[in-house]
C-alpha cells in the first residue's frame, strides 16, 4: 500500500518572525530534516516500509513523504467468500511517549485519511476508512498512536459462478433420478455417483485457492450440505432398489408356484382336487398383490423423493443465505 503521510509539528525552535515579519512560512528541501527536531514517528505493525522520495504558522514544520508500506492481516473467514476483512496501520513515535509527542489527527478537513482515487483491488473493495486515536501502555510510559482500519468487502462473484451455481447445477441432475423407473438402476446410479464425485471436485479446486484454517467457512457448509442432499439421493436409490429387488423376486416365485400346481396332472386328477387348486389360487392371487405394492412402494417413495428433495433444499437455501447474508 502506498501511502502519502503528512507530517505537522510545532517546534518553538524554529520561530522565524524575527526574520522576516512579511513571510508566513519557508520551505526548505529534504537534505534540511537531518538539521531539523523530528519526533520519529513509525508505522509498528508492518513487515516492510519504504520511503518513497521525500516548515504553516510560524515555527510550524510539516513534513510530506510517499511510503510503501506491507503490513500483516488477521483475517477471519468464517463468512468466506461474503467475508468483510478489517486491516489495521498503527501510526506513533518510536521515541517519545507522549509527555513529549502527542499526536492528533489533522482536523482541518472531515475525513484525514481519505483515497486519491477509488481504490479497485482484483478481489476486493475499499468500503471504508475509520481513523482513531489511541493509547498504548509500554514499560516506559503511555504513547499515542494513531490508528486507521481499513474495511474490505470480498468480491464473491466469481466464487458463485465457480462453486455455488454448479453445486445448484449438480444438484438438478441428481433429481432427474427420481423420474427414472425403479428398474433402471444403471441409470440412476449413474447420475447420482457422477454428482457425487462432480461436487467433490468443485469442492477440491475451491479449497486449493484458500488458506487452511481449523475452522468451518461458510462454502464449507454449503457445499457438504449440497453434497449430504446428492447422498440422500443415493440412499433414496439404493431403497428403491432394493423394493424392485423384491418384486422380481416375488413374480419369480409367483410363476414358479403357478407352474407346480398345473404340472403333472392329467384331466381326472384336476377334477379330484379342486380345492386343492382353489387354495393354489389364492397363494398366487395374494403373491401377485405382494408384488404388486411392492413395486407400488418403490413407486410411492419416488414420487415423495421428488417433493421432499426440493423442498428441504429450499429450506437449506433459505437458511444458508439468511444466517450468512446477516453476518455479512
Amino acid at each position: 500500500m502506498d501511502l502519502y503521510v503528512n507530517e505537522m509539528f510545532v517546534d518553538r525552535n524554529l520561530n522565524f518572525s524575527h526574520l522576516n515579519a512579511c513571510k508566513d512560512n519557508m520551505t526548505l528541501d529534504y537534505a534540511s530534516l537531518s538539521k531539523v527536531w523530528m519526533p520519529n514517528n513509525c508505522f509498528i505493525t508492518t513487515k516492510f516500509a519504504e520511503i518513497h522520495d521525500s516548515p504553516f504558522n510560524n515555527a510550524t514544520v510539516w513534513v510530506n513523504y510517499r511510503v510503501k508500506v506491507r503490513g500483516p492481516c488477521v483475517m477471519d473467514l468464517t463468512n468466506f467468500p461474503m467475508d468483510s476483512q478489517s486491516c489495521s496501520l498503527v501510526y506513533l513515535s518510536f521515541n517519545y511517549n507522549n509527555e513529549e509527542v502527542q499526536l492528533r489527527w489533522n482536523t482541518d478537513r472531515p475525513d484525514p485519511v481519505y483515497p486519491l482515487r477509488q481504490i479497485k483491488l482484483p478481489d476486493f473493495d475499499l468500503i471504508k476508512i475509520y481513523p482513531e486515536i489511541k493509547e498504548i501502555i509500554y514499560p516506559a510510559g503511555k504513547w499515542d498512536t494513531l490508528t486507521v482500519t481499513f474495511t474490505f468487502k470480498r468480491r464473491y462473484m466469481w466464487y458463485f459462478m465457480q462453486a455455488y451455481v454448479p453445486t445448484y447445477l449438480t444438484i438438478f441432475v441428481s433429481w432427474i433420478a427420481f423420474s427414472l423407473s425403479p428398474r433402471a438402476i444403471p441409470a440412476r446410479t449413474l447420475l447420482g455417483v457422477n454428482a457425487i464425485l462432480a461436487q467433490i471436485f468443485q469442492f477440491g479446486s475451491i479449497r486449493a485457492l484458500l488458506p487452511r484454517v481449523s475452522y468451518i467457512k461458510a462454502i464449507d457448509v454449503w457445499v457438504l450440505g449440497s453434497m449430504t442432499f446428492v447422498f440422500a439421493s443415493l440412499v433414496e436409490l439404493a431403497i428403491v432398489g432394493y423394493q424392485a429387488k423384491l418384486y422380481d423376486k416375488k413374480h419369480k416365485q409367483r410363476k414358479i408356484t403357478e407352474n407346480d400346481d398345473l404340472q403333472g396332472l392329467d384331466y381326472r386328477q384336476r377334477l379330484d382336487t379342486k380345492i386343492s387348486i382353489t387354495s393354489s389360487e389364492v397363494t398366487v392371487c395374494c403373491m401377485k398383490s405382494s408384488a404388486f405394492l411392492t413395486f407400488l412402494k418403490s413407486q410411492q417413495i419416488d414420487f415423495y423423493a421428488k417433493i421432499l428433495f426440493p423442498a428441504f433444499y429450499s429450506l437449506f437455501n433459505i437458511f444458508y443465505w439468511c444466517y450468512y447474508g446477516l453476518l455479512e
